[in-house]
């Protein structure tokens, strides 16, 4: 993934699971981070106050730019790749797309992996849940076993409103049985899911001291707290259940190409991102990133030969020695003789690599 690239996650779920509910809640709670929203589906999508109409028939695009650079879309299914491209070059932080209910998520997830742009990468894919139906709505439509099974992160939503929310999370875990499950309230997902806390801080320091109107996260925020003057400092306006997410740094030697292309493809449980820099048996030096089972690599720019190999694990009930031991798994024999082939397992997730294959489903 090129340091530059803007993460594109696609949000899907049936219908009433609470996709728009948490594109409310990440905009409001964005802080300094600038995102684009396109929402694939016809009518009129209510953001909190903001209303996002749908795009006049034929194909064609209508774009709402609010001041600090969020963008919301609403488009023709055919024009998305168009679209991604167009928001990519708006110097945004994080796209999200989100499905319509009755979307196809495979098909959504293949057209942002080919989407040609080198400034977009695939961020994965949040499947939001109704844990309250669920159950009920798995029987009536057996296709959402597969969508579950595609899913890099499960929004298991209104857990609160769930009869036997064990239930609807063992439900989830049948047909997704590696990824993350933050169990949520009104859908609210923190942002450090899905862009890198760091990119976030970065990008916001280079944008202090240039002119700028009210940003669409603080109108919200205005918004909110004008409702709710008058409550006691500390009450949240939103009340909210959801598993820690944590971060496990890990620093390693060398470590063998092949089985950290297996940790990456097969992330240790809970983990729904992993990046950092690998140093492999023959020295070779890569980048790499992971979201769900989505692998990208390339060679580190200004490579540091002999350096430690460094990885970070983001996600949800992360089990630290667990993801640790993983790693300690990986590391290369020194007494062995480096296979020069080995980190072809590595190259082979690479953008130029990628970009001669084809999406396959499992």
């Amino acid at each position: 993934m090129s340091p530059r690239a803007v993460p594109v996650v696609v949000v899907a779920g049936y219908l009433g699971a609470g996709k728009s509910t948490l594109l409310n809640h990440l905009l409001a709670g964005a802080g300094e981070a600038r995102i684009g929203v396109v929402v694939n589906d016809f009518g009129a999508v209510n953001i909190d106050a903001m209303l996002v109409s749908s795009a006049a028939g034929g194909g064609s695009v209508r774009t709402v730019s609010l001041s600090n650079g969020c963008v919301c879309c609403t488009v023709d299914d055919d024009e998305l790749e168009d679209v991604l491209g167009t928001l990519a070059g708006r110097g945004l932080d994080l796209i999200v797309v989100e499905a319509s209910g009755l979307a196809e998520p495979a098909a959504m997830v293949r057209r942002v992996v080919l989407a040609p742009d080198p400034r977009i990468d695939y961020g994965g894919l949040v499947y939001v849940a109704d844990a309250a139906h669920l159950p009920d709505t798995m029987a009536r439509h057996p296709s959402l076993r597969h969508h579950l099974a595609l899913a890099d992160l499960v929004v298991l939503n209104k857990i609160d409103l769930a009869d036997d929310p064990e239930a609807a999370r063992a439900l989830v875990r049948e047909h997704a049985p590696s990824a993350p499950v933050v169990r949520t309230v009104d859908a609210v997902v923190p942002i450090e899911l899905l862009v890198d806390p760091e990119v976030l801080a970065r990008r916001a320091a280079e944008r202090v001291g240039t002119p700028r109107q009210l940003t669409l996260d603080e109108a919200l925020r205005e918004h909110e707290h004008d409702e709710h003057a008058g409550e006691h400092a500390g009450e949240h306006a939103h009340a909210h259940l959801h598993d820690d997410y944590t971060a496990v740094d890990v620093t390693a030697g060398r470590l063998d190409a092949r089985a950290v292309a297996d940790l990456l493809a097969d992330p240790p449980p809970g983990v729904f991102r992993t990046k950092g820099f690998v140093t492999v048996a023959d020295g070779t030096r890569l980048e790499v990133h992971s979201v769900g089972r989505h692998v990208r690599t390339a060679p580190e720019r200004g490579g540091r030969a002999g350096a430690a190999s460094v990885l970070v694990f983001l996600g949800i009930g992360v089990d630290g020695a667990a993801v640790r031991a993983r790693v300690d798994g990986c590391e290369a024999d020194p007494m062995a003789a480096p296979d020069p082939q080995a980190v072809l397992s590595l190259l082979r997730y690479s953008a130029a690599a990628q970009s001669d294959s084809a999406f396959v489903e499992d």
